[in-house]
């Protein structure tokens, strides 16, 4: 059985029984996982480079899956299948995020489950997926090798409310605050007070002790 990181059984947990696509697959492990823990039955691994694609059919030939994994060499949602109700998209910024889904539209009316992996960004991300027509259904904070990385499952639903904090912070993890949250705010408030330290101008001193504010406000 494939093992996967932190980051990716993370979003395995999230995703539910469905028919799913991940854009960007890279060497299909979290398909493979996906296919072999029982959780999809048919899906699609998408890649936009002849290089990865070539090595991700490599490794769906090898798990003997590649008439239910489908390998896609594709840009994005381009030649998303109509039968595709969930899509993964993980490990890439987050312009690139929104680049993608804005790109094809008329792609998200089948959709019923976004999970993003956003690695920049990311309010911007929250705020787009959710004008489409979607709500915050779960967050997840994942610390690999000192990097946080927040993985959000998006669900097809009415409008929801949300503030600016909710955007910026993310309206699960902020009312959860886990420890992981905890840990990476409270490292960026550190950060900004070493900062504080240096001779800046008063226009980025500012800047930051208005940022250093908001983040004590909400740990």
């Amino acid at each position: 059985m494939v093992k996967l990181s932190k980051r990716l059984q993370t979003i395995l947990e999230m995703v539910p029984n469905s028919v799913v696509a991940d854009v960007g697959s890279d060497h299909g492990k979290l398909m493979i996982a996906l296919y072999d823990r029982g959780i999809i039955s048919h899906g699609y691994a998408i890649e936009n480079k002849p290089g990865p694609y070539s090595r991700l059919v490599k490794a769906l030939e090898e798990e003997g899956i590649i008439d239910n994994v489908v390998p896609l060499l594709s840009d994005g949602l381009t030649d998303l299948p109509k039968c595709v109700n969930t899509v993964v998209i993980a490990g890439m910024g987050g312009s690139n995020v929104i680049d993608i889904i804005d790109k094809h539209k008329e792609k998200v009316k089948q959709i019923n489950t976004f999970i993003i992996d956003a690695h920049s960004k990311i309010d911007n991300v929250r705020r787009y997926i959710c004008s489409l027509g979607f709500v915050i259904a779960d967050e997840k904070l994942v610390k690999e090798e000192d990097i946080f990385y927040e993985i959000i499952k998006f669900v097809k639903a009415d409008k929801a409310i949300y503030n600016d904090a909710d955007i910026e912070f993310g309206p699960i993890l902020r009312n959860e605050k886990c420890a992981l949250f905890k840990e990476k705010y409270e490292n960026r408030v550190k950060e900004i007070s070493n900062l504080l330290k240096k001779d800046l101008p008063e226009e980025r001193i500012n800047e930051l002790n208005k940022e250093k504010e908001k983040l004590l406000s909400i740990l």
